[in-house]
C-alpha cells in the first residue's frame, strides 16, 4: 500500500514539473522528435541566447541574405572592372628602362644606329610613344614597288649547294639586325641568332643533325612522309650544314631572365621568331644571298648544349647561308596561284 502512495506522488510530481514541447509523439505518448524549444531545454541554453534567438524575425534574415548577396556581386564586379597591377610585367617595364645604353660594335656604322628603340606596338604597356615616320608613297609608286617586290621573292628558291665563296661578315649583321625589326608579343623579341662561321662547330652539327636524321627516315617519319618529300630529292644527308660559309642557328626564348634573377615568360615566343625567320629570309635574298630552312628534328637540345646555350632557348631552325655554287639546279616546282591562297570577303 505504502509504495503505491509513493508511485503516485512521484506522477504528481514529474506531472507539475515543467515539460519541453515535442514535434512529434508516439502513440504511447513517448516524444520522438523534439521542438525546438525542446532542444533548447535539453542543451540547458541560458535564458539570454533563448531570448535573443526568440527575437530574430523572418525579415532579419532576409535583410542579411540581402547583404551577403549585394557583397559577393561587388566584389565580382569590381574583379571584373577594376585593372590591377601587374608586378611581373611593370618590373620587366622598369628593369628595361633602367638599362644603360651601352655601344656595340657594328660592321658598317652607316647602317642602323647605336639606341636600342623600343618598338611601341605589341601591347608593351608603359612604353614611350614618338610619332611613326613611316615612307609615303603615291598608289603609282607603291603599286610598282609591290609588283618589283614580289617580281624579286618570286625567284627566291631553297638551295641546298653552296660555293665556298666568303660573304662579308657587316652583309650577315645587316640581314641579322633587319630579323631583328620583327614584331614580337609584348615587344620582347623572344630569339638568340648564333652565326657560326668555325668549320669544327659545323661538322659537329652536321654529325647530331644527320644522326637524328637517318633515325627519322627510317623509323619516326614512316614511309609516307619519305614518299612525300622524295620528289624534292632530300634525304638524311645534309652536307650543305659544313659547305655554307656561315651556318645561323635561329632558337627561340622560351623566357627571360630579368636583373634580379626573376623569370619573365615571353609570349607568343614561337610565332614571334617564326615572323622574325620570314624577315630573315627576305633579307637574305634581298642581298643575293641563298639558304634552306632545315629543322633539326630532336637534335635541338644536343645543339643547344653544343653552342651552350642556357636552358631558356630551343632550337627552331637551322638556315646555312652563302653564294649559291656554280651551275646548281633547284627543284622545278610551282607555287600556288593568287586565287587558290586568297579569300576576299
Amino acid at each position: 500500500m505504502m509504495n503505491l502512495f509513493a508511485e503516485a506522488a512521484e506522477h504528481q510530481q514529474q506531472a507539475q514539473q515543467p515539460q519541453p514541447l515535442c514535434a512529434i509523439r508516439a502513440a504511447s505518448g513517448q516524444c520522438l522528435i523534439p521542438s525546438a524549444s525542446g532542444l533548447f531545454d535539453r542543451f540547458k541554453m541560458t535564458g539570454y541566447v533563448k531570448q535573443l534567438l526568440a527575437s530574430v524575425d523572418a525579415w532579419h534574415l532576409n535583410a542579411l541574405s540581402a547583404f551577403v548577396v549585394t557583397v559577393f556581386v561587388y566584389f565580382q564586379l569590381r574583379s571584373m572592372f577594376v585593372v590591377r597591377p601587374r608586378p611581373k610585367q611593370a618590373l620587366a617595364t622598369e628593369s628595361f628602362n633602367k638599362k644603360p645604353v651601352k655601344k656595340r660594335e657594328y660592321a658598317d656604322k652607316q647602317v642602323g644606329d647605336d639606341l636600342d628603340v623600343v618598338d611601341d606596338h605589341d601591347e608593351f604597356q608603359n612604353a614611350k610613344e614618338v610619332p611613326y615616320r613611316g615612307p609615303v608613297y603615291t598608289e603609282d609608286e607603291m603599286l610598282r614597288r609591290s609588283q618589283l617586290f614580289y617580281e624579286s621573292m618570286k625567284l627566291r628558291r631553297s638551295v641546298r649547294c653552296f660555293s665556298p665563296r666568303t660573304v662579308p661578315m657587316k652583309i650577315i649583321q645587316n640581314i641579322i639586325k633587319t630579323a631583328g625589326t620583327s614584331p614580337s608579343g609584348a615587344n620582347l623579341q623572344p630569339w638568340t641568332f648564333c652565326v657560326i662561321a668555325d668549320e669544327a662547330i659545323k661538322v659537329r652539327i652536321r654529325e647530331i643533325v644527320e644522326t637524328e636524321e637517318q633515325i627519322n627516315y627510317s623509323r619516326r617519319m614512316g614511309a609516307k612522309w619519305v614518299l612525300d618529300v622524295e620528289h624534292l630529292n632530300v634525304n638524311w644527308n645534309k652536307p650543305y650544314l659544313t659547305e655554307a660559309p656561315y651556318l645561323i642557328v635561329i632558337m627561340k626564348q622560351t623566357y627571360q631572365i630579368l636583373e634580379n634573377n626573376q623569370r619573365q615568360p615571353t609570349y607568343y615566343n614561337e610565332i614571334s621568331t617564326c615572323i622574325a625567320t620570314g624577315f630573315l629570309l627576305a633579307a637574305i635574298h634581298n642581298v643575293g644571298l641563298v639558304t634552306v630552312t632545315t629543322t633539326p628534328l630532336n637534335a635541338g637540345g644536343q645543339i643547344r648544349e653544343l653552342l651552350q646555350r642556357p636552358v631558356n632557348e630551343k632550337v627552331v631552325l637551322l638556315l646555312p647561308v652563302g653564294y649559291p655554287a656554280e651551275n646548281t639546279h633547284v627543284p622545278d616546282i610551282r607555287r600556288k596561284k593568287i586565287e587558290e591562297i586568297i579569300r576576299l570577303y
